[in-house]
């Protein structure tokens, strides 16, 4: 992407999160195809895995994004946190020699398990990329599951666990997924649990990473200002230590409503958490946008459905909405945060303002300032190299393709009011809707 058009699109997306109703008196910019310059490509390498690649001389640093199937749709019962844990020791640096090169290179490595996969993260400056490359696929290729590696590994993620049940939003949202789908799959823990954790055995861990971890399953996903050869030469150099046994699809369920429309979590806080959830059919061509238009239309930033609550009632003192895709359907939140002394007043808010939204719909008015926050949203959240790389690689795992990114502006301008209004009906359709509490327990 050319600088221009990087600030331009940056500029765009300041004024449209800044003053959404002052644009929309203005003319709606032109629909736009894909804002990037370079377009993404796919290419295979030696080894049989193939590697999503899109050029971007917008800086010197390189993002590689290694993708494992799986993720938490593919954690047995009972073993939650075992997706987290086999990927969370492919990081696990062998020997201060390995240390010290991954310091003096200024590379990062992380990791992230999400719903159908989990994704491992290199980033590195350009001219570091073949050293950075070496270290890492040693490392991910041939990791050591000892059981004090396991142990260290298992009191982090219980530590973080607990960070997340602290986080009255994660904790709302956690709930959410796990009364959709049961507490399995999707609804397990990414973490784990107490119980969990203790029977997850290093039997586990290696028949996970065995099964995962092969040619057949795992791509990567490489955003960088270096051209194709030269981003592909290290990869199939370094990355050819993956068995070549075949990683069978998972077939997860979709979400379901649960019988009791209401979860709530006592907390002692002075403030409560308060979401409605609903089930989303899978994402495809034209329903991924109408989701993401909703989640935009719900509550992002000013102008949304929920900005109210904050704004004019005085009910909130922050108000969103978060969408979740999976191969096997979504998940959408529409959440306020408040005092605990409006926490009734808040819930028949909230109920009201998704009432009205799924009785009347929208209107071309508001579906157009839609539009345009959805698209600098859009932008704005893959304006940088990594969340690109992952958005690339996220697009493959849902199905809907690589380059799926590109053509998603074209596709959000396609959509109509008489769509958009027939989406919202069968969203946020009350006997769908999933009723979260998280705190109210007010401290003495």
């Amino acid at each position: 992407m050319s600088s221009r058009t990087a600030k331009a699109g940056l500029a765009l997306a300041a004024c449209l999160a800044l003053h959404p109703l002052a644009l929309i008196a203005q003319q709606s910019p032109a629909p736009v195809a894909s804002p990037w310059e370079d377009g993404p490509e796919r290419f295979r390498l030696a080894a049989g895995m193939d590697c999503l690649y899109q050029k971007d001389s917008s800086s010197l640093v390189t993002i590689v994004e290694l993708f494992v199937p799986g993720g938490k749709s593919a954690v047995p019962e009972g073993k939650d946190g075992l997706a987290f844990l086999s990927a969370r020791l492919t990081l696990e640096i062998p020997d201060y020699t390995a240390a010290q090169d991954i310091m003096a290179q200024a590379t990062r490595m992380g990791i992230t398990v999400l719903e159908d996969c989990s994704v491992i993260c290199i980033e590195c400056l350009s001219e570091n990329l073949d050293e950075a490359l070496r270290v890492a696929s040693e490392i991910i290729q041939d990791p050591l599951f000892s059981g004090v590696r396991i142990d260290n590994v298992k009191k982090l993620m219980s530590i973080y666990g607990k960070a997340e049940e602290d986080d009255a939003a994660e904790a709302g949202h956690n709930a959410a997924m796990g009364a959709f789908f049961r507490g399995r799959g999707y609804g397990s823990a990414v973490y784990g649990t107490a119980s969990s954790l203790k029977s997850i055995e290093k039997k586990d861990v290696t028949e996970s990473y065995a099964r995962f971890f092969t040619r057949s399953g795992v791509f990567f996903s490489v955003c960088s200002n270096l051209g194709r050869d030269r981003v592909r030469a290290p990869l199939e150099k370094y990355f050819v230590k993956f068995k070549t046994a075949r990683t069978e699809p998972v077939s997860p369920s979709p979400p379901a409503s649960p019988e009791d429309g209401t979860i709530s979590l006592e907390r002692d806080t002075k403030q409560t958490y308060i979401a409605r959830a609903y089930p989303l059919p899978p994402p495809t061509v034209g329903s991924w946008e109408k989701g993401y238009l909703l989640e935009v239309l719900l509550g992002k930033g000013p102008g949304s459905r929920l900005w109210d609550l904050r704004a004019q009632g005085r009910l909130a003192y922050n108000v969103g909405a978060r969408l979740t895709w999976m191969k096997a359907g979504g998940v959408i939140e529409a959440y306020l945060e408040t005092e605990n002394s409006k926490k009734e007043q808040a819930v028949t808010a909230l109920g009201g303002v998704l009432q009205t939204l799924y009785e009347k719909g929208v209107t071309e008015e508001e579906l157009s300032m839609t539009r345009s926050l959805a698209r600098a949203h859009l932008l704005r959240t893959n304006e940088a190299k990594k969340p690109r790389a992952q958005s690339m690689g996220l697009f493959e795992v849902l199905g809907l393709g690589f380059d799926y990114l590109s053509t998603a502006f074209a596709g959000i301008d396609a959509i109509t009011p008489a769509e958009m209004n027939a989406y919202i009906r069968g969203a946020l359709a009350p006997d769908k809707s999933l009723l979260v509490l998280v705190g109210g327990k007010a401290r003495p």
